[in-house]
């Protein structure tokens, strides 16, 4: 039965290719509940539930998109366990579920990017490398290399080259 599903899932992805690419911008989330992905070519390795993307690779789900030149899929296509995607740069996005004074909750969107950014589902945490760039609604970080909880909003960052923090006031 998963043979079925992925074989399925890489014929859909090499038919809605083109439609996606002209309907959907870079790092837009899915409408819905479901997960797209794009690139030009994919293919099994030897992994059990491993798929490669090269050329224009793209995921969108609801709450997270990730954009690059080549990724790997760790796991099922529409709930992957981990993501590893490369680019020059390669880019993720999130919506996380942000509350307010008034205790009311509204989404925020944090993006980033790197020239490697590695995404684990189970624990919600990110790693990128390689000039790596992570942008929240308060602020901007950059440093070589950025490691960010999605859950909780915290982030380590360090390397070559030191960090930089650029830090927007609140209005209200």
């Amino acid at each position: 039965m998963p043979d079925t599903r992925r074989r399925l899932a890489l014929f859909l992805l090499t038919f809605l290719f083109v439609a996606q690419a002209l309907l959907a911008g870079p790092l837009d989330f899915s409408s819905d509940e479901t997960v797209t992905v794009t690139a030009q070519r994919a293919w099994e390795g030897d992994e059990v539930n491993v798929i490669h993307f090269s050329g224009n690779f793209e995921l969108h789900a609801p709450d997270w998109s990730m954009a690059g030149d080549t990724a790997v899929v760790y796991g099922d296509l529409d709930d992957p366990d981990r993501v590893i995607v490369e680019g020059k740069p390669a880019r993720v996005s999130f919506l996380r579920p942000e509350d307010d004074a008034g205790g009311t909750a509204e989404d925020e969107q944090i993006d980033g990017a790197a020239q490697f950014v590695e995404y684990f589902r189970a624990t919600d945490k990110l790693v990128m490398r390689g000039n790596a760039s992570l942008l929240r609604k308060e602020s901007e970080l950059s440093s070589e290399l950025i490691e960010y909880d999605v859950e909780t909003d915290r982030y380590s960052a360090g390397g070559e080259g030191g960090i930089n923090i650029l830090y927007r006031a609140d209005d209200d």
